[in-house]
């Protein structure tokens, strides 16, 4: 089995999104999907977490057809909807995207506030963790190379339509570099050696 997906298993995260490219490798493998791992699609899929009590929703957008190319705005309605969907069952509605951030930044202008917060990934630059137009939602991006981890704390859950993200008021966001401070873990690295 690959030791990617070992490792992912072992980490235990509550979700996560593959692409039908890395799911097609770890079959070929007769690798299992790591748990809680959804695979995209052409269409928003989504997923509830209890979170201690919590509810949290999540709408994985869809896989990019071509990062070359602007993501179509009807991506983004399709998004938007399935948000709209999760909200009255849940306290926190979380966005998960590849898109690249030009096009995370125009959803974001598009559709202000219908995620509390987008997690962002795919071309352009990483960042810790800001608010987007308006304050409604939690933009944060990943850094490129795997080399570091985003942490957002989040202080207070969004609540009423005067409700914005406020930085160390009611979230915290770092960008933690995984250098020689955070060893690896044995097991771990046993899987790639």
């Amino acid at each position: 089995m690959p030791a990617i997906s070992q490792a992912m298993s072992r980490i235990g995260y509550d979700a996560g999104a593959i692409l039908p490219s890395e799911a097609a490798f770890l079959k070929s493998a007769d690798a299992p999907l790591p748990a809680g791992f959804t695979v995209l699609g052409d269409k928003p899929a989504t997923a509830v977490l209890d979170k201690g009590g919590v509810k949290v929703g999540i709408v994985f957008f869809p896989a990019p057809a071509d990062l070359t190319k602007p993501t179509p705005p009807a991506v983004g309605d399709a998004v938007a909807e399935a948000a709209k969907k999760l909200r009255p069952s849940v306290s926190l509605v979380i966005g998960v995207s590849g898109i690249g951030m030009i096009d995370e930044e125009a959803f974001l202008a598009a559709h202000p506030g219908v995620l509390d917060v987008l997690l962002g990934s795919g071309l352009n630059a990483g960042t810790a963790g800001r608010p987007g137009p308006g304050g409604k939602t939690l933009f944060a991006r990943a850094y490129t190379r795997g080399k570091t981890v985003n942490r957002l704390d989040l202080y207070q859950l969004p609540s009423g339509p005067d409700f914005a993200w406020k930085p160390n008021e009611n979230f915290k966001a770092e960008v933690v570099n995984l250098d020689e401070a955070y060893p690896a873990d044995p097991e771990i690295k046993k899987l790639f050696e």
